[in-house]
């Protein structure tokens, strides 16, 4: 009896051992699916964003890389119209993984000449209406966006266009760099002057679009300068006339950067609008008109090709 008495008594503890090491076990896994989710819900969104915040300023540093890359062929061609140089521009269209985390890289799309983009240009004289029209010489400018597919940080578009770098974010625009369309204050003889100079850079190439989570490269080769309109106080003086009235349309997805750039731009040589000038501000498109009013106007248009491949 009392062998017997033993053995129940051993057993029972081993079947009490077995259910503690199975409890122990469902709370240890309880433990680590507690801590996941709390991962998943708490910390991975702000290491996402994070990650796609510190991917996005890769990005724009990218564009802006570009930009600069393109006023400096642009400069180049002035100075010497046959200069053939290339400049090569990474831009960081995707980025790297969460760490730990999996399958989670940032990524976005590249597109090449694949927006509305373009410029007008018309000037009228006392003597001539229609002196000089751009018709279709600057009809498409070309352009270069990012836009990437964020899931945390704010979602953000980076567009050159015009030879302005503009940044788009839920239907807003704001141009962070500016173009090389320039409005001055000038005087000859004693004569306040308003000069608008405008070099128009248009990129050739295919029109194309691209996904990834990598740096794409983007080639630019300089092509050629052309000087397409010139009136000074030379040609003032030559034709006896004077400029009465020009305007600059900017054709754009992105309204609010360029009317708030040529309202900025007169304002900062004392212009008023509805004397001096006016903006009309369409769908997808922005014009400045000027009219000084008791002040010379002077126009210098310019156009600048500049070839953009990729591997699109």
């Amino acid at each position: 009896m009392k062998i017997r008495s033993f053995e129940s008594i051993s057993s029972f503890y081993r079947s009490e051992s077995g259910v503690s090491v199975a409890v122990a076990a469902a709370l240890l896994l309880g433990i680590i699916v507690a801590a996941m989710t709390t991962i998943q819900l708490n910390y991975v969104p702000v290491w996402k964003e994070d990650a796609e915040y510190a991917h996005m300023s890769d990005a724009w540093q990218g564009m802006s890389r570009l930009k600069s890359n393109v006023d400096i062929l642009a400069a180049g061609l002035e100075i010497n119209p046959n200069a053939r140089i290339v400049l090569s521009t990474p831009i960081s269209v995707g980025g790297t993984d969460v760490p730990f985390i999996g399958d989670m890289a940032t990524g976005g799309t590249l597109a090449i000449n694949n927006d509305i983009s373009g410029l007008s240009i018309i000037v009228d004289t006392d003597t001539s209406t229609g002196e000089y029209n751009s018709s279709k010489s600057l009809y498409y400018t070309g352009t270069v966006k990012y836009f990437p597919t964020n899931t945390y940080y704010v979602d953000e578009t980076y567009s050159y266009e015009n030879g302005a770098l503009i940044v788009a974010r839920e239907g807003r625009s704001m141009m962070k760099l500016t173009p090389a369309i320039v409005l001055e204050k000038g005087n000859i003889a004693n004569q306040s002057t308003v000069n608008l100079s405008v070099n128009a850079v248009v990129l050739k190439g295919p029109r194309g679009v691209m996904s990834s989570n990598t740096v794409e490269d983007i080639r630019l080769t300089s092509k050629n300068f052309t000087h397409l309109y010139t009136y000074t106080n030379l040609e003032k003086a030559i034709y006896n006339n004077s400029i009465t009235s020009a305007s600059v349309t900017v054709y754009t997805e992105n309204t609010e950067a360029w009317e708030k750039y040529f309202e900025n731009s007169a304002e900062a040589i004392n212009l008023q609008k509805g004397d001096d000038y006016n903006l009309t501000r369409g769908t997808y498109n922005v014009t400045l008109s000027l009219s000084p009013v008791n002040k010379d106007m002077y126009v210098n248009v310019d156009k600048t090709v500049i070839k953009v491949e990729t591997g699109i």
